[in-house]
C-alpha cells in the first residue's frame, strides 16, 4: 500500500489531513445518507450487514475495526500484502450518520495478465481514492510475471468526509513488476490510533460497536479515616451524560474491584461511609456513578485519594462555651491517650473557620475572636502523636453578639475612618463611598453608623490584620448639614473601639430629620462580608494561635 500516491492516484496522508474536513472528501452523495439501521449500544452492525447506520439514543461513542482489502497474488504466486487497519473508539452523537465503504480484495494475476484492482471508495471529485490499481506486467516487451492487482480500501464516511480510512494492500509481485498498489491510505479522524498497524486478514471490512452513554466522572473532596472505616465526601457528576443516575460505588483497591455506596447529602454534595477496612492500612478510593437496571451502566471514576484509617482519640469531655463580643472561649477536659495537641473550630452552617490550633496538650482552653451571629457550632478536637485528629465535641446553638450601638456619638478612640484616597469630610446623600478602618479584633464585626440619630449602614467583618474596606451607600433622605461617621467595634483586647469622624452632607433633606435607627442594605465590597442583622457565610480561613 501507498502513504504516498502518484498524481493520479488518492492524496496522499498529508493532503488528506489537511482536507479531511473539506468538501473535497464527500462522499457521493456529499452527505453521509440516512438510510440503514439504527445503532444501539451494545450492538455491533458490520459493513456485511449495512452499508449506511444512524446512531441511536444512549450510544455516545463507537468502537471501530476497518480492515482495508489485501492485494491479489501474483502470477509467480507471490502473495499480495493484507490491508490496512485502523482500530480505534470515537465519541458519537445520537442522530450521526455514517456510510460504509469496505473495500474488495485484488484480483490474481493469470499467465496473461495482472489482477484487477479491487473496487474502493471514490468521491464524486475524484479527488479521494481508494481503488487499488491493476497489477502489471514485469516486461512489456517480453513479460514472464504479472502482479496482483491492489487491494481496495475502507473508508467510513461522515457528514464532513472521510472520518476512517483503511487502505488497501499492494498486489503481489515480483521485485522487477510494477505492482498493482492498494489503494487509498490509513486515516482515522482521532488522532489516539496507531494508524501504522497492519492487518492479518485480506478481506475489507469494517465492524462498528455502540458504546453506551455513560455519566462522567465525580469530584472526590476528601476521605476522612475513621475506626475501621472511611467517609467519602464528594460531588454528582458535572455531566451525567443523559443517563439516569441511580447510585454511586466506591473502590478501596484502586480500581480493580467495585463495591456499592449508600450516600446521604443534597444539592449534588455528597458522602457515604466505606466498613469493613482495617486500621494502619492504605487504601487507595475513588467513586463512581451508576444507572441503567442494576446499575449495570457504569460512570467514569473520580480522581482517587488514599486513606489510612485508625483508631481516634475519644472526644474531649465536659465543654463548655462562653461568648462576649465577636468573641468565644472554650474549654474543655482532656480524653485518655497520648494527645499532641487541639483544634479548635467554629462552623457557621456551610462554611467554617479554624479559631485555635494548640500544640501544647496541657492548654485546655481557647479564646478566639469571629463574626457576630447565631446558631453556630463551637467544637474541639484531640490530635495525636501522628497529627492525626480525634473524635469532635461540640455545642451548637452559639450566639456570639455585635458590638452594642452607642445611643450618640461616642468619644473618639485613635485612628480615622477614611477612604481609600485618604481622609473623608464631604459625602453626598444617597451615594456610594468606601469605608475603612484599621486597629479592630481580626476576624470581629464592626457596625458602621451614621449620626445625629443613629443609623446603621450595616456590619463589616474584619481580615486577620483586623481591619476592614467596605463599600457602603449614605441614606438618601439624610439632613444636610455637619453627621459624624461612627465604626464601633471591639480591639485586639477584647475592648470597645470606636473610629469616628465628622463630615459635611450635602444633596439630602434640607431641615434635619428624625431617623430613629434603620438598617441600610449595603453592597459587599472587597471579598468583606456586609449585612445589617444578619451574618452572611463565607469560606473558611484558617488562624493563628489563639
Amino acid at each position: 500500500m501507498r502513504f504516498t500516491s502518484p498524481s493520479r492516484r488518492a492524496l496522499g496522508l498529508a493532503a488528506a489531513s489537511a482536507i479531511g474536513m473539506s468538501t473535497a472528501l464527500l462522499g457521493v452523495t456529499g452527505v453521509a445518507s440516512a438510510a440503514g439501521p439504527v445503532l444501539l449500544a451494545g450492538q455491533t452492525l458490520t459493513s456485511d450487514e449495512a452499508t449506511s447506520f444512524t446512531v441511536g439514543d444512549g450510544v455516545c461513542g463507537i468502537n471501530w475495526q476497518v480492515y482495508g482489502a489485501g492485494g491479489g497474488t501474483a502470477s509467480d504466486e507471490t502473495v499480495g500484502q493484507p490491508g490496512g487497519v485502523v482500530i480505534t473508539t470515537t465519541d458519537a452523537t445520537a442522530g450521526d450518520v455514517y456510510d460504509l465503504y469496505a473495500g474488495e480484495r485484488g484480483g490474481n494475476a493469470t499467465e496473461s495478465a495482472g489482477g484487477a484492482g479491487g473496487s474502493g471508495y471514490v468521491n464524486e471529485e475524484g479527488a479521494v481514492v481508494f481503488q487499488g490499481e491493476d497489477g502489471l506486467e514485469d516486461d512489456p516487451d517480453e513479460p514472464t510475471v504479472y502482479s496482483g492487482g491492489g487491494g481496495g480500501g475502507s473508508v467510513v464516511v461522515d457528514a464532513q468526509g472521510v472520518f476512517i480510512g483503511a487502505a488497501g494492500g499492494d498486489g503481489g509481485a515480483v521485485e522487477a513488476t510494477d505492482w498493482g498498489y492498494g489503494g487509498g491510505y490509513t486515516y482515522s479522524a482521532t488522532t489516539d490510533v496507531d494508524s501504522s498497524r497492519v492487518g492479518d486478514q485480506y478481506v475489507g471490512s469494517i465492524t462498528a460497536q455502540g458504546v453506551s452513554c455513560t455519566p462522567g466522572a465525580p469530584y472526590l473532596n476528601y476521605v476522612d479515616p475513621g475506626d475501621g472505616e472511611a467517609t467519602v465526601n464528594f460531588v454528582a457528576p458535572y455531566d451525567d451524560n443523559g443517563v439516569d443516575v441511580t447510585g454511586y460505588e466506591v473502590t478501596t483497591d484502586d480500581g480493580d474491584s467495585w463495591s456499592a455506596l449508600t450516600t446521604t447529602g443534597e444539592d449534588g454534595r455528597l458522602s457515604g461511609t466505606i466498613t469493613g477496612l482495617t486500621n494502619e492500612t492504605t487504601y487507595t478510593v475513588a467513586v463512581r456513578a451508576v444507572g441503567g437496571t442494576g446499575g449495570a451502566v457504569k460512570g467514569d471514576a473520580s480522581q482517587s485519594q488514599t486513606v489510612t484509617p485508625y483508631r481516634p482519640l475519644a472526644a474531649p469531655t465536659n465543654v463548655v462555651v462562653t461568648t462576649t463580643t465577636s468573641r468565644v472561649t472554650i474549654s474543655w477536659t482532656a480524653p485518655a491517650g497520648q494527645v499532641k495537641g487541639y483544634d479548635v473550630g467554629i462552623s457557621y452552617g456551610q462554611s467554617g473557620d479554624q479559631g485555635c490550633a494548640i500544640t501544647d496538650p496541657s492548654v485546655t482552653t481557647c479564646t478566639f475572636f469571629t463574626r457576630a451571629g447565631s446558631d453556630f457550632e463551637v467544637g474541639v478536637r484531640a490530635i495525636d502523636m501522628q497529627d492525626r485528629p480525634g473524635l469532635y465535641a461540640s455545642q451548637t446553638g452559639i450566639t456570639v453578639p455585635g458590638p452594642a450601638t452607642p445611643a450618640s456619638v461616642p468619644t473618639k478612640d485613635d485612628g480615622d475612618i477614611v477612604g481609600p484616597a485618604g481622609p473623608i469630610s464631604k459625602i453626598t446623600a444617597g451615594q456610594k463611598i468606601t469605608l475603612e478602618g484599621t486597629g479592630y479584633a481580626p476576624n470581629s464585626t464592626v457596625e458602621l453608623l451614621v449620626y445625629s440619630s443613629p443609623v446603621s449602614l450595616g456590619t463589616v467583618v474584619t481580615d486577620e490584620n483586623g481591619s476592614f474596606s467596605v463599600e457602603v451607600t449614605v441614606p438618601a433622605n439624610l439632613a444636610n448639614g455637619t453627621h459624624h461617621l461612627v465604626a464601633t467595634g471591639v480591639d485586639p483586647s477584647g475592648n470597645v473601639r470606636n473610629l469616628v469622624i465628622a463630615v459635611t452632607v450635602s444633596g439630602g433633606q434640607a431641615v434635619l430629620a428624625t431617623t430613629g435607627f434603620d438598617a441600610v442594605p449595603v453592597a459587599v465590597g472587597g471579598g468583606l462580608v456586609l449585612l445589617a442583622g444578619a451574618g452572611l457565610l463565607v469560606g473558611a480561613r484558617r488562624r493563628s494561635n489563639a
